[in-house]
């Protein structure tokens, strides 16, 4: 099953107009060198609260009132609008919450117990355990393997290699069982805001179908043209989305449906790549990635545009928004960002976040961000706020302070570590988030010799706006569970597990001042650790 969860509202986000934005293939400029830089009005991400909590993350789950976070036995009940806490939920505490969701006034949790893994029920209001007992002990004693958990606004249900039952969220009992309807195996299952999705398999048909979890009710069944190829479903709190692909990969197909049953519109697509993505409706028009492109269409079925876009995507009243860039080499020890398209289609801004991190759902008008701590994790809300700002795509700081990277090891320094190094500036290392600067961000340094064990690269990855933000930010969302060693608060070093690619062999992030810079030598920690030092504060 895709998601287990109750879906987010996507509600209104304030967009007070894109007045720093760039064309569609998001690219923006700076000033030419030595002209002044105008101010603009224009959007940027700040943080309206933040809140650490400490034990082994469980999943969350985002809705428009409450943010609902386990870790260890505990669930943090916080209000989405303030982050201030509401209630602490607590479990038994040899127990291991693994998720949470909300359905009516239960929460309802996957909790690991000793070698098991079951359902339990706590009360939204007080955090009581409703029952002692697991919820549908026996019912789900009898499937033979892992069955899935869907929990929406209606209710719990729980299903297993075609059979399907409902469990009260209060007591646990089960309310009804049924059989899925497909004639074939149960291809995949997905949830809405209120039912139950599901996508069974067919020849040249594939058959979808919403299930009502409060009574094992089928609401209402449609046939999806298949391509012979994979066929994928997605959801959002509204809209349903099966993307079917040929054989040979060259075509797919898309149908939209909102949650009632209703046939919103089709498309097609070429040359297929990555998972398809339901996004969502604002009014009359929904909006679909297709792993590719994201399409907008109206209710009636008619194109609105399309363009190239992320992937992950929440849509609001006022932009669709997207979670970060796609990470690479140059860009993992960057802060967060997210690519803002107005619904028009016709207006898209680049904005960094204050920080690093995961966008896992929206409360209101606030993007909740979820990044992992040493112990625990750190989950933030941001908003969209009016600021006089220069640069936008660089949270307000002018091109001219970022910093030559072949300059921040001095000539003193660099010769302290022999072996006579040479400076070489990496090509095409200037544009960061579409914002062209006046010097490298990569600067590599080799030795005559050519050893590779002395080859080391430094990056200035980000010039944040003073320096207790640059701590703030070189400090999120590391790869605590992969190897990570603080030194001091500056720095911390990163070790590349085997097979990553996401980093240069051993490497470190540090804040120097108001630069954060990643630094990395493939064959060399020592060395790593001996340059981070000499660049931190």
């Amino acid at each position: 099953m895709r998601r287990a969860v109750a879906h987010p509202v996507a509600a209104a986000l304030a967009l007070f107009g894109l007045a720093a934005c760039t064309g569609a293939n998001g690219e923006g400029g700076a000033a030419e060198e030595g002209k002044p830089l105008s101010s603009v009005r224009a959007d940027a991400f700040e943080a309206v609260w933040s809140q650490s909590v400490r034990g082994e993350p469980g999943t969350p789950t985002v809705t428009d009132d409450v943010v609902l976070i386990p870790h260890g036995h505990l669930i943090d009940v916080l209000d989405g609008r303030t982050g201030k806490s509401r209630r602490t939920v607590r479990a038994d505490p040899a127990d291991q919450i693994v998720s949470a969701y909300l359905t009516g006034d239960v929460i309802v949790t996957v909790t690991r117990q000793d070698s098991l893994t079951i359902l339990q029920g706590f009360d939204f209001r007080t955090g009581r355990l409703l029952r002692p007992e697991p919820y549908g002990r026996n019912e789900i004693f009898w499937l033979s393997g892992t069955p899935e958990l869907a929990v929406t606004q209606r209710g719990i249900a729980v299903s297993y290699d075609g059979h399907i039952f409902g469990l009260s969220p209060r007591t646990g009992k089960p309310t009804w069982r049924t059989r899925t309807e497909c004639d074939s195996a149960l291809h995949e299952a997905a949830v809405t805001a209120r039912y139950l999705i599901m996508l069974c398999e067919g020849g040249s048909e594939n058959v979808i179908g919403a299930l009502d979890p409060r009574n094992g009710d089928l609401v209402w069944q449609a046939k999806v043209k298949s391509l012979g190829g994979r066929t994928t479903l997605s959801t959002a709190k509204d809209v349903i989305g099966v993307q079917s692909q040929d054989v040979g990969i060259r075509t797919a197909s898309f149908t939209l449906f909102d949650e009632s049953g209703d046939h919103l519109a089709d498309g097609t697509v070429k040359d297929p790549v990555g998972e398809s993505r339901t996004v969502g409706r604002v009014g009359d028009t929904v909006y679909f990635h297709d792993g590719r492109q994201l399409h907008a269409l109206r209710a009636d079925g008619s194109p609105l545009w399309l363009q190239d876009a992320p992937p992950d995507l929440v849509v609001s009243a006022q932009a669709v928004i997207s979670d970060g860039e796609t990470r690479t080499r140059q860009s993992v020890q960057r802060t967060g960002v997210s690519v803002i398209t107005d619904l028009s289609g016709r207006n898209r801004a680049v904005l960094p976040w204050p920080l690093r991190g995961k966008l896992i759902g929206m409360s209101g008008e606030l993007l909740i961000i979820r990044g992992d701590e040493e112990d625990g994790a750190r989950y933030t809300a941001l908003r969209l706020a009016r600021r006089d700002l220069e640069v936008p795509a660089l949270g307000g700081v002018a091109p001219s302070d970022w910093p030559d990277a072949c300059s921040l090891l001095s000539d003193e320094r660099l010769n302290g570590l022999g072996e006579n190094y040479l400076r070489l500036p990496v090509d095409k290392s200037r544009t960061v988030f579409g914002v062209r600067l006046p010097h490298e961000t990569q600067c590599r340094f080799a030795t005559e010799s050519g050893s590779d064990k002395d080859i080391f690269q430094i990056t200035v990855q980000w010039v944040a706006a003073d320096s207790d933000t640059a701590r703030e930010i070189s400090a999120s969302d590391l790869p605590w569970d992969t190897g990570v060693k603080r030194l001091n608060q500056s720095v911390h070093l990163i070790s590349a597990p085997s097979g990553n690619d996401q980093l240069l062999g051993e490497s470190a992030v540090v804040a120097s001042g108001r630069y954060v810079i990643g630094i990395s030598a493939p064959k060399n920690e020592n060395l790593v650790r001996t340059i981070a030092l000499l660049l931190s504060d």
